[in-house]
């Protein structure tokens, strides 16, 4: 080849060369991050929180609070550097239509479409009730799923104006923010070299350390449905190199895996406590101030179920009527000590089961004239089974609740035996409809009444040590309480239920005394204590 073709060659290649060249240069210096891992989980995702909606705010005194409420979320909301407010856009079939303020709660479709339509990833909103005993005000945040993420409650009994009711609803604001699983977010990412969403208004300092994570879970209380807890990995960490009023500038000092961190990821909270390496000079002034010092731990709100025990007296009364119809007779008992104990579950927000046995016991006449021996022992047991769904109507996990479910029962009583027989031991049992409600009845919901029913279908009841022939029987159960709530966990729980089975018989029978009906009534008068876990 000579040299006139390859300085042709030369020319018309060097482009090509340069380009590639410089490409390799660059992958192999500039390029820190060639094979980014970018996965976030979709709770992760879900908790971007960067815009909210307000909807309109609700009081039960004609709107004296309304307007005043409303302008001060949004206020707060445009001065707050993390958020920016979005204008509410109703649903096409819900505009010009009033809707409820407890439909946040209750219909978590409709609270999707109002954050969809108004382009936010979170809604707020807020309920102001007055009544006798002050004034009661609570804020929700909602997102994207419709689910309600945080709240905050506040009640007084002695504030009333609209200027004071502002200073609450911007602390309560406040308390909201600080109830998040995160303090901030990563803004943008270049190199090793991070934008972060806070500054000094957030009490940063140049040189600070934060971790950064990926929220994997949220534990909520299966009741009210808020979040309770996060489950979390720490995904890198960063160091503050230059700090301004909302915003700042870290660098990565390290990550899980390379470009884990990235847009999006959480910061964690600021202002972590630190201990020094001595642990007597770290413990130095507790136990100079207080020789039993130990760890608080705050109490956990109800989450699984409750536990219940109750002691008391039954009125107990069992009567026959024979064959011929001829003769009637009845065994009485007004103070039968009675134990009750009972167990519920809560396997959602909504869905449950319980368990309950009680348990009467006592000693009476025999009613049979010319029967042996006099007095009859007698031992009444009730077991029951069901699983339910309970109906918060106003979403509140203390307020108004309706129950319905369905289960299985079994009655049981065992007596003495005797000559010629007077009453026979046996067993009902059967599929049961169970219906319930509770309403409060105090401002405070601390104290509620409820009643309950159970219808038995499908009776099936069995007699020994003989038998009145083919039988028919007929059960169910009533019951009112009240429960006086004393603690988060604890509550007193009176209560009085009747029961009545109603037994008739025909056909050949095995009894020298065979009966045509028979019917037991029970009365139980009981006080109880139920532990909520």
């Amino acid at each position: 080849m000579n040299s006139h073709i390859k300085k042709i060659l030369i020319v018309v290649m060097s482009p090509f060369i340069f380009f590639t060249t410089s490409w390799a240069s660059e992958a192999a210096i500039g390029n820190k991050n060639p094979y980014p891992i970018n996965y976030r989980s979709d709770i992760d995702k879900l908790l971007n929180l960067k815009s909210v909606v307000v909807v309109p705010a609700y009081d039960n005194v004609g709107g004296v609070y309304k307007a005043a409420a409303e302008k001060k979320l949004n206020d707060l909301i445009v001065d707050d550097h993390f958020w920016s407010l979005a204008e509410l856009k109703l649903p096409a079939n819900e505009n010009g239509k009033k809707f409820r303020a407890d439909w946040f709660e209750e219909k978590s479709d409709f609270t999707q479409k109002v954050m969809a339509n108004s382009q936010a990833d979170s809604l707020l909103s807020i309920i102001i009730t007055k009544s006798s005993s002050g004034i009661n005000i609570n804020l929700v945040l909602y997102i994207k799923d419709g689910s309600p993420l945080v709240s905050v409650n506040y009640q007084d009994e002695k504030t009333f104006e609209i200027s004071k009711v502002n200073e609450i609803i911007a602390d309560l604001y406040f308390k909201l923010k600080q109830k998040l699983p995160y303090n901030g977010l990563i803004v943008s990412r270049t190199g090793n070299m991070v934008t972060i969403n806070l500054g000094q208004k957030n009490g940063l300092k140049q040189n600070d350390k934060l971790s950064v994570a990926q929220i994997l879970a949220i534990k909520r209380h299966p009741k009210l449905k808020f979040m309770t807890g996060v489950e979390k990995e720490v995904i890198g960490q960063i160091v503050v190199t230059k700090v301004d009023s909302d915003l700042s500038f870290a660098q990565i000092t390290f990550e899980k895996e390379v470009g884990v961190i990235g847009k999006g990821s959480k910061l964690l909270p600021v202002n972590f406590v630190e201990y020094g390496t001595s642990k007597s000079d770290t413990l130095k002034p507790i136990l100079e101030n207080d020789k039993e010092a130990s760890e608080w731990i705050p109490t956990p709100a109800p989450q699984y179920g409750k536990v219940s025990l109750a002691f008391g007296l039954s009125d107990y009364r069992i009567g026959a009527t024979n064959k011929t119809g001829t003769n009637s007779y009845s065994s009485t008992q007004g103070f039968a000590p009675t134990l009750k104990l009972g167990l519920e579950l809560w396997f959602t927000s909504e869905w449950f089961g319980s368990l309950d046995m009680e348990q009467s016991f006592f000693k009476s006449k025999n009613g049979l004239s010319g029967s042996s021996p006099d007095n009859l022992n007698f031992t009444h047991s009730q077991y029951d089974l069901i699983f339910g769904y309970k109906y918060a109507v106003t979403g509140n996990f203390w307020g108004p609740q309706i129950s319905v479910g369905g289960g299985f029962l079994i009655g049981e009583t065992q007596v003495t035996d005797s000559n010629p027989t007077a009453f026979t031991s046996n067993s009902t049992n059967g599929l049961q409809i169970h219906l319930g409600g509770n309403f409060p009845v105090s401002e405070d919901y601390k104290t509620a009444v409820g009643a309950k029913a159970k219808f038995i279908l499908f009776e099936t009841f069995k007699e020994t040590p003989v038998d009145s022939g083919k039988s028919d029987a007929n059960m169910n159960n009533f019951g009112i309480y009240l429960t006086q709530q004393i603690s988060t966990h604890l509550q007193f729980k009176p209560e009085i239920n009747y029961g009545m089975n109603s037994v008739s018989y025909n056909g050949s029978a095995s009894n020298a005394n065979p009966l045509r009906s028979s019917e037991e009534k029970t009365v139980s008068y009981l006080f109880g204590v139920e532990y909520l876990f």
